[in-house]
């Protein structure tokens, strides 16, 4: 690695270099991701274009050294997570290229900041609909290699469907770049897609074009709003009513007290709590929905003042995670996807597991694409129920034809999960499929290896 150290030097000069042996407080940063998976890097290299990517990854391939990428650490499974590797940190990669406004795309390098992006976007009445809880931290390239999903993904769908064209290095330090950014293109396979939610391990994106549209006029029917309900089964049926009467809200999410309370606490933003919530925005049909509502068994509603209102009500579903961190415990946090119609039943599981293991399990979510987030609360004496209470709550969600993740990807937390979903749902060929395609794109495995899925069986 010395002669290679000398190599990376020279390519990015000493200062964009960090050892693990630094007195930099920066080092800090990549000793662990936002839930707290340790890293240890071999050395941080913080490269400025695709050129030098290229040229990092040929060196990394000659030597087997294992790379991973890393944005802003955001990731929730370990999927930034180095083990003696070298990590790519592309947070100075953060130019925004061409904002098109006639045919609707933004050209970005693989640091901008998902809020930034849109801070730009605004000027021309555009915006990039995906809104991860981390828009204000994570980076382009670490959303689109993560397929990561948010609020507004009942509506404007995950990353994957904005996402028209990557520039990509390869393991052996090859620049190709997939897509193009039309509106229209049957030509080839869609690798686009393939590479979006690979988690760095097929190839490491360094540019994107990705599909923008105009802001959406406000109009006096739109409203945030929050609806109680006692309990689950009464939120639950609002939920399904909502949607087997077409009604498709911009945001339809939920929250259980324990989730809102943490963040009214860490944040102290005052907003009213219930045993079971649904955020709502909408654009129209605000009377339906709040009589389907009420049909349901609602207890009551908060609708927003005014614009500041709102966005303190859009900041308390945003912030949950951080809220649930702030009770000073350690987290096992999941994103499981089920049908709608057993949303209700999951999250009565959901209940039964935090009472069978004595854990407390604050619940969020989005009601409207089924995707909950269980937040499962440890300290060193209960780490093992820990355990035990996700892999219940894992398996439970692909025993009734659910997902074990919708939007937080495998990382190094849910492979054995994903795989057991794989086999079950999709076959044994399927996740030898993809065995093949990551030993053929990279053959010497040093592309974030260990993570997503294994290359033999266990």
């Amino acid at each position: 690695m010395i002669s290679s150290l000398d190599y990376f030097v020279e390519l990015l000069g000493a200062e964009n270099i960090l050892r693990p042996d630094s007195k930099e407080e920066k080092l800090q940063d990549y000793l662990k991701d936002m839930a707290e998976y340790p890293s240890q890097p071999l050395v941080i290299l913080r490269p400025e274009s695709s050129e030098q990517v290229a040229k990092i990854l040929l060196r990394a391939n000659e030597t087997r050294t294992p790379v991973v990428a890393r944005g802003a650490g955001t990731s929730l499974t370990g999927a930034s997570s180095a083990h003696g590797w070298i990590v790519l940190d592309f947070t100075r990669m953060k130019k925004i290229l061409k904002i098109d406004t006639v045919n609707w795309y933004a050209h970005v390098e693989a640091g901008v900041v998902l809020e930034d992006l849109n801070d730009q976007l605004k000027k021309y009445g555009f915006f990039f609909p995906p809104d991860p809880g981390s828009t204000p931290w994570c980076t382009m390239g670490g959303a689109i290699a993560e397929n990561s999903g948010g609020m507004k993904c009942f509506r404007y769908g995950t990353v994957k469907d904005w996402v028209l064209s990557v520039r990509v290095v390869l393991a052996d330090g090859s620049t190709v770049k997939f897509g193009e950014p039309l509106p229209k293109n049957r030509v080839g396979y869609d690798f686009v897609h393939l590479i979006c939610g690979s988690e760095g391990t097929l190839g490491l994106i360094t540019e994107a074009w990705v599909k923008i549209t105009p802001l959406p006029q406000k109009t006096s029917e739109h409203k945030r709003l929050l609806v109680f309900f006692g309990d689950w089964s009464s939120a639950g049926r609002a939920i399904q009513k909502l949607r087997e009467n077409r009604i498709q809200p911009i945001l339809l999410e939920f929250m259980d007290r324990a989730t809102m309370h943490s963040v009214n606490e860490a944040f102290e933003l005052g907003v009213p709590e219930g045993e079971a919530i649904l955020f709502i925005e909408t654009d129209s049909k605000l009377t339906e929905l709040l009589k389907i509502c009420d049909e349901c068994g609602s207890t009551g509603n908060y609708i927003a003042k005014d614009e500041a209102d709102e966005e303190r009500l859009y900041s308390a579903r945003m912030l949950n995670y951080m809220g649930i961190k702030s009770l000073n415990k350690s987290v096992h946090t999941e994103d499981v996807v089920v049908p709608i119609d057993k949303l209700v039943d999951y999250l009565r599981f959901v209940e039964q597991i935090s009472k069978k293991y004595g854990l407390m399990i604050p619940t969020g979510g989005h009601a409207g694409d089924g995707n909950v987030h269980p937040s499962i609360l440890y300290d060193e004496n209960s780490r093992e129920a820990a355990d035990r209470a996700f892999a219940d709550i894992c398996n439970y969600a692909i025993e009734v034809g659910g997902s074990v993740t919708g939007e937080h990807g495998v990382g190094e937390q849910k492979i054995t999960f994903a795989e057991a979903q794989l086999r079950k749902s999709n076959g044994k060929e399927v996740l030898q499929l993809m065995r093949q395609l990551k030993k053929h794109w990279d053959p010497n495995n040093i592309l974030n290896p260990g993570k997503f899925l294994t290359l033999e069986d266990s």
